[in-house]
């Protein structure tokens, strides 16, 4: 290579921005190229290196091991075509060992060379000089290359620094979806994600089901505004494991474009932490300050009270706002010690503790609140600041008022003791089981019969025990000894008149002397007993019975519902407990039970009776008859008590019987006058035409009850509201069905069309196909013979219920004859003719289901039998 004269007789002034500790190696094998060059960059520290020999080192000739030479630290390599061989491998490998930091390499290349060069090198040069070439082109290619270096070499520092980074460090784009670009070891560590797996994904994935929607809406927002933001919300490591992240993150622009996000995380779970435990054990001790029985005080150095809770208020019988500011030893508290003496400031044990640092127990002293005087017992404690200095005192106040007057009062204790025990059929007893010395308190004396201070030894308290007894109370008395643990049963006693009484014996063992002592009591229960037994066979009787009978308090809430109640509804009893009666017997009920409530607490009467219908647990409806009277507690109304028995079988029974007795009675009477009047002719005439057509009247009529009694003893079963085991599944489709096919043969002038599914199965009695077939023939008897019938089978008219309809074009059923039919009753005015349509309404009934009239248009009747869904 040959520099250019000129280039070396020019000015070698360094370059502006060249620094004098970056190295330039020089590999170039021309000595004039090498001085001309070192000359040239003059600026920087210049490193020569030949085959065998760096900076000006002796090689040996013919050397052919020096081009293995480690090459020397350089910021940029030149070199030259003729050494470029030797350098080439070390160059590429300090290359890919410089990782993201640029180590520059200029080739120099003759003119003639370019040609050549570009067709031999590799990746290994980053720029190719044509020499000779003028000095402001060498020092500006070498320039730019260091220039980059100096970048990259910076570039490389904040990125170590940025990866060694104890907070989590991440760049995202600002464009699409953030997607992250860069993640730091921190974040990994923090998050337990490898960079592979989070590297091109939102920051989202951090979130789970306890982050706060409340920061992540302020990222979104300043994310949109391109501004910086901080916020704290919980994430969840990889393992699922939540930790709190304060997240700050910072928009980064280029040219006025915003085109990243940084963001700095944080790992503050500990902090969080620790600050809810602060918070948690600074609210705890405020609270454990306000809401303590006992007094608390805190005094400055002075002697003023500048915080008192509200105990001490009390205490002291001032205000807070009065309290707060007042010296302890104020005139208005008028304070005396334990002899009733006047107490001097010097005597207060607060002086005391500013003092000598020590803590003052127990001291009493007495204070003048509201003309009265309270006793006090004050424990007080100094105080010491962050610096260890005393900054006051804290005093616990307790008013011992009540102590004193205990102390006071003891001997009338003592006696209104033995009264109790008299009230209460209750006496003490104390066994020393080392001296085996008994004593018991007068109370027990007189249960037993016996002179108070009768001495007994323990063999003989145990014979007044029944017989029977005595042992379980001996085993008792031993298990106390053995283990100290409280011993309670009930036996029965005989006093010394030879009386059996029940009684409630326990027993404790007692630790205030050294002594084996143990006490306890003896209860006579025998009312207790007796009201017990009584009460057990009562429950016995509610629980056995088959009538449901509850309790409901003043708000009418379930207090005890007996086993026919639970059964009737479904229910646990105890389910029942608190519940408002509307929600489980409905509405009506619950009002009719309010007027009977007012009734009763009016005096009209000592109990009411009521009749509501209500739903069992399979819906149905019955009809219950429920008796109710008033529970009072210490002459106020405390609730009710009801008794309910299910009339539903009798009355509807009652129904049928009336309806049966009417129509029979009605329809026979007819007949029969018919049949007494052709008679009369019969016998009153001769062998002409009106005998016998008379007679042929009276066959009709006869024809008719015949037909009457027929039908009647089909529809018999029907006639029973209370046979179930006649309610079987069935398939009324097909039932629908056989009936038409019958119709159309007995009827052949009738129109007669049927629509039903293949299969439509429900709950119905086993006189139901007859029950239909009842409703063709009744239609053809009131429409003539030319009658149009329409029949169809639905089940989705409801999720639980199959729908049969009969509709027809005649005349219509009078209306007195439907609403006898629908009300299921009759009158002496409101009667049917037939019992066609009773029997079909009573095996619809017992069906559990339903039976409606109404009219067709534009004229004629469709009747609707609903079913329950099997």
């Amino acid at each position: 290579m040959t520099v250019s004269e000129d280039a070396s007789r020019s000015d070698t002034r360094s370059a502006g921005d060249a620094s004098g500790d970056e190295r330039i190696l020089l590999a170039v094998r021309g000595a004039r190229d090498r001085e001309l060059l070192a000359e040239l960059l003059d600026a920087y520290e210049v490193i020569v290196w030949e085959r065998g020999r760096e900076s000006g080192g002796e090689g040996e000739d013919g050397d052919e091991g020096a081009g293995e030479d480690p090459l020397p630290e350089f910021d940029l390599c030149i070199v030259d075509m003729a050494t470029y061989s030797a350098v080439a491998d070390a160059l590429a490998e300090r290359k890919a060992d410089a990782d993201d930091r640029f180590v520059p390499v200029l080739l120099t290349v003759a003119q003639d060379e370019q040609a050549v060069a570009a067709r031999r090198l590799d990746d290994v040069p980053d720029d190719v000089l044509a020499v000779p070439a003028p000095k402001a082109v060498i020092r500006s290619r070498v320039e730019s290359l260091l220039q980059t270096r100096r970048q990259s070499l910076q570039l490389a520092l904040y990125r170590r620094a940025m990866d060694s980074a104890t907070v989590g460090i991440t760049i995202t784009e600002a464009d699409d979806d953030q997607p992250l670009t860069y993640i730091n070891d921190a974040f990994e560590e923090m998050t337990g994600y490898d960079r592979s797996e989070v590297l091109g994904r939102n920051c989202r994935f951090l979130q789970g089901e306890e982050t706060d929607t409340e920061p992540v809406e302020l990222l979104h927002e300043a994310i949109e505004a391109g501004e910086s933001v901080a916020v704290s919300l919980t994430n969840y490591r990889k393992d699922g494991t939540p930790f709190w992240n304060e997240l700050k993150i910072s928009p980064v622009y280029e040219d006025g474009e915003l085109t990243h996000f940084v963001g700095f995380q944080t790992d503050a779970t500990v902090r969080h932490a620790l600050k809810n435990q602060l918070i948690h054990e600074t609210q705890t001790l405020k609270q454990l300050f306000e809401t303590s029985p006992v007094g608390i005080a805190v005094l400055n150095d002075d002697g003023i009270i500048v915080r008192a809770n509200e105990a001490a208020q009390e205490v002291l019988g001032l205000r807070r706002s009065v309290v707060l500011g007042q010296s302890y030893d104020a005139p208005e508290w008028d304070l005396v010690d334990a002899r009733g003496e006047p107490l001097d400031r010097d005597d207060l044990p607060f002086d005391r503790v500013r003092e000598t640092g020590d803590t003052v127990t127990n001291f009493e002293h007495g204070i003048g609140v509201d003309d009265e005087r309270r006793w006090l017992v004050v424990n007080a404690a100094p105080l010491t600041g962050s610096d260890g200095e005393h900054v006051g005192v804290i005093a616990a106040i307790e008013d011992v008022t009540a102590q004193k007057r205990q102390e006071r009062e003891r001997e009338r204790l003592l006696d209104l003791f033995d009264q109790s025990q008299k009230i209460a059929s209750v006496g003490a007893w104390e066994v020393n089981t080392e001296s085996g010395a008994v004593l018991f308190t007068s109370g027990l004396a007189e249960l037993l019969g016996v002179e108070p201070g009768t001495v007994f030894d323990l063999s003989e308290a145990f014979s007044f025990y029944h017989p029977e007894d005595e042992p379980k109370v001996r085993a008792g008395f031993e298990r106390l000894v053995e283990t100290g643990e409280e011993q309670s049963l009930e036996c029965r006693l005989e006093t010394a008149s030879g009386e059996m009484r029940w009684v409630n014996v326990r027993g404790v063992a007692t630790r205030e002397t050294d002594a084996p002592v143990f006490r306890g009591t003896v209860q006579d229960i025998t009312e207790r007993k007796a009201r017990s037994r009584e009460l057990e066979r009562y429950e016995r009787i509610v629980e056995t019975t088959a009538d449901p009978i509850y309790t409901l308090d003043d708000n009418l809430r379930f207090v005890l519902a007996n086993s026919a109640t639970a059964d009737l509804l479904g229910r646990d009893p105890d389910d029942l407990v608190g519940e408002h009666v509307s929600t489980v017997f409905g509405e009506h009920h619950s009002q009719a039970l309010l007027e009977a409530i007012a009734s009763l607490l009016a005096g009209d009467s000592a109990e009411e009776t009521i009749e509501t219908v209500v739903a069992g647990q399979t819906g149905s409806e019955r009809q219950f008859q429920t008796t109710i009277a008033a529970k009072s507690s210490e002459d106020e109304f405390d609730g009710i008590v009801c008794i309910g028995r299910d009339v539903t079988d009798l009355h509807e029974h009652e129904r049928r019987l009336s309806v049966l007795d009417r129509v029979i009675r009605h329809n026979l009477r007819n007949k029969m006058n018919i049949a007494q009047a052709h008679a009369t002719m019969l016998l009153e005439g001769t062998d002409d035409e009106d005998t016998r057509e008379s007679a042929a009247a009276i066959e009709r009529a006869t024809s008719e009850l015949l037909s009457l009694a027929e039908t009647a003893r089909k529809f018999s079963s029907a006639l029973d509201p209370d046979v179930t085991e006649r309610v079987q599944p069935q398939n009324v489709a097909d039932c629908v069905r056989n009936v038409v096919e019958g119709a159309r043969i007995s009827y052949p002038a009738a129109t007669i069309t049927v629509d039903a599914p293949e299969s439509a199965h429900a709950w119905a009695h086993s006189t139901f196909e007859l029950a239909v077939n009842e409703l063709v023939d009744n239609a053809v008897v009131y429409g003539g013979d030319e009658v149009e019938i329409e029949l169809s089978v639905a089940d989705d008219d409801g999720p639980e219920q199959v729908v049969v309809r009969v509709a027809d074009n005649g005349p219509g059923l009078p209306p007195l004859e439907r609403e006898s039919i629908m009300t299921g009753r009759e009158s002496p005015l409101q009667h049917t003719n037939g019992l066609g349509l009773w029997f079909v309404r009573w095996a619809v009934t017992n069906s559990n289901g339903s039976m409606d009239i109404v009219d067709n248009q534009p004229n004629g009747t469709v009747i609707e039998l609903r079913l329950p869904r099997a």
